[in-house]
């Protein structure tokens, strides 16, 4: 019974290959961003139940505005990757992974770059693949190029490219499968109907077959993109034309309305300015800095070797400046100029405000004062700056919108009454 067993065993190992055990990265930082907890200790409307008894909140000014909670960042990475299952980080010494049950790996060999399929990942440098699966928690095999170029791993494969040649080896055992020069070159490789695929520059699409072990002709899509990747069954990129980011998923492509796009090399999504635009999902106003990527739930940042991770659901975030000007106007034929709290220059006509560049350079500040919220000029209203929204015996709460912003100030009432022989 036990020799059955065992036979057994080495099949299996031999079919899909051994699994390296290495030392496993314990309560490893990536965890948080698997355990989704907003954090939102305040809020505006929590704060305009009751104006602040705290004097100190009272001489400052409090600010709330919308912004992506940042559940994880880090320093000295070298590369990242994200899919639909998890998102991958790769260091000098480590390999992180936002799976419970594999935080991540220490690494005996520095690689430059990581790719993701599913619950796998293949991290590469010039000379050596190694293949990870975060469902085992471990090594599945080191593997030596074939080619000096680009790696995608998909189920079952790694496919290395570079010009027109093409290389694929199986993922698990390392056998080499197929190594050629395809005529044309390669812009990216993938996985399409079950199969391997390239992708030729001209939108052909080459796809493996088993039984001739080569790469045959089976489709085209359309050549007009400016820049096209491939992860996780899906090609995705910007078109030359006004750069637009498209996904192409089977069938079906999705075209975005932005332009000036760029598109991630690291996962399906595209950056539109500050506009993120996944397959399914348009998010704005996002962190941006030099690298980026993205899954249904984060946006993902790598600014040299400094990685952010962000959930992509706003919360509220409470500021405190104990140190501020209240707003100065001035008065340039019947406009009202002024800086508010964000630094913005405003110009305010007939109580109508708007935001301009510069302030005007002939501006008499003479008898403009800011009152009860309100902006007098010689004695008159000429301009509403904000709301007072709650009062009591010791002050005035104000209230001012900018952009995505709300500030809150207040006027401080001294009722204390007048000492007898005081003058």
């Amino acid at each position: 019974m036990k020799k059955s067993v065992l036979i057994t065993f080495c099949i299996v190992f031999l079919l899909y290959g051994c699994a390296e055990k290495q030392k496993v990265i314990t309560g490893g930082q990536l965890l948080q961003v698997v355990s989704h907890v907003k954090a939102e200790p305040s809020n505006p409307k929590d704060f305009e139940l009751k104006i602040p008894e705290s004097s100190m909140i009272r001489n400052s000014l409090v600010s709330f505005n919308k912004t992506y909670q940042r559940v994880y960042s880090d320093s000295n990475v070298t590369s990242m990757a994200a899919g639909k299952e998890m998102i991958t980080v790769l260091k000098p010494d480590e390999i992180g992974f936002t799976i419970t049950s594999c935080p991540g790996l220490y690494l005996k060999n520095t690689y430059d770059n990581v790719r993701v399929y599913g619950l796998e990942a293949a991290i590469y440098n010039s000379s050596h693949i190694d293949v990870y699966s975060a469902s085992e928690c471990a090594s599945l095999g080191t593997y030596p190029r074939m080619l000096n170029g680009s790696v995608e791993i998909v189920p079952n494969y790694i496919i290395e490219w570079a010009g027109s040649q093409a290389a694929l080896r199986n993922s698990y055992n390392g056998d080499e499968l197929y190594t050629g020069d395809t005529g044309l070159l390669i812009k990216a490789a993938g996985y399409v109907n079950g199969a391997p695929v390239l992708l030729q520059e001209n939108g052909y699409i080459l796809t493996y077959d088993k039984s001739m072990q080569a790469f045959i002709l089976t489709g085209q899509i359309p050549s007009g993109y400016n820049e096209i990747y491939h992860s996780e069954g899906r090609f995705y990129g910007t078109l030359k034309d006004e750069k637009k980011f498209f996904v192409l998923d089977n069938d079906t492509v999705k075209i975005s309305d932005n332009t000036d796009c760029t598109a991630s090399p690291y996962s399906v999504s595209g950056l539109c300015g500050t506009t993120l635009i996944t397959d399914s999902e348009i998010y704005h106003d996002l962190p941006v800095k030099d690298k980026f990527a993205s899954t249904s739930t984060t946006f993902i940042t790598l600014d040299k070797s400094n990685i952010n991770i962000y959930y992509l659901e706003t919360v509220w975030q409470r500021f405190l400046s104990m140190s501020y000007e209240r707003p100065k106007a001035c008065v340039s034929g019947k406009t009202v100029y002024y800086k508010s709290f964000s630094g913005s220059i405003y110009q305010n006509i007939n109580g109508k405000e708007s935001k301009i560049s510069v302030m005007p350079k002939k501006c008499s500040s003479k008898n403009v004062v800011l009152n009860y919220g309100e902006f007098y000029c010689s004695g008159k209203k000429c301009g509403k700056f904000a709301i007072p929204i709650k009062n009591n015996k010791d002050a005035v709460m104000y209230r001012r919108v900018e952009d995505n912003t709300i500030y809150y100030y207040f006027d401080n009432l001294d009722f204390s009454p007048v000492k007898s022989g005081s003058k």
